[in-house]
């Protein structure tokens, strides 16, 4: 009952929203099953490209997490992107302090409690303070995160090329359609 009737709401599906919502669709219902198929490939293929590079980027800012905490001291309750950002360009807490007292002189040079509450604020103490074992521990771990923002870039590149996909199969589509009505 149901198969019967998804292949009814199948063969009445416009052909161009059809290959807007999966392409292939389109090209499945005016009878083209080679370019459906084509489509339907490219299909997958971008989503499976997506899901690795987001699980690969996931995985790569994770386990570069756990090497900040191992090598750097990094604070393993922190989750906010910012604090590992700022890990991956100073050597310690000290030296990024360093700059945001820097940062307060400048922004308030004749309030000294406006400077102060400044480094209150952006700097990091106590339990969220971090000092890399080595510079190679630092390296390793910006080429770490690096990666795994650029895993992350690709799978943002997949859904891009999957809308791509949709706009080059709707316009297939359109194009075999008016061939067609001509043909007749």
């Amino acid at each position: 009952m149901f198969l019967s009737g998804a292949l009814i709401l199948f063969q009445a599906m416009n052909p161009i929203l059809a290959s807007a919502i999966l392409p292939g669709w389109g090209e499945s219902i005016i009878g083209q099953k080679n370019q459906a198929k084509v489509f339907f490939i490219v299909e997958g293929t971008l989503w499976l490209s997506y899901a690795g590079f987001n699980y690969f980027g996931q995985k790569g800012l994770s386990s570069s997490r756990a090497f900040a905490v191992d090598h750097g001291g990094a604070n393993p309750t922190r989750a906010d992107a910012e604090y590992y950002d700022v890990l991956e360009d100073y050597m310690s807490a000290d030296d990024y302090n360093l700059e945001v007292e820097r940062n307060a002189s400048l922004y308030f040079p004749d309030d000294p409690v406006q400077q102060q509450n400044y480094i209150n604020e952006n700097g990091y103490f106590g339990a969220d303070a971090w000092s890399w074992d080595e510079s190679v521990s630092r390296t390793g771990y910006w080429q770490s995160r690096r990666l795994a923002r650029d895993h992350l870039q690709r799978a943002s590149f997949m859904s891009g090329f999957a809308l791509i996909n949709r706009l080059v199969s709707v316009i297939n589509v359109a194009v075999l359609n008016r061939q067609e009505s001509f043909s007749l």
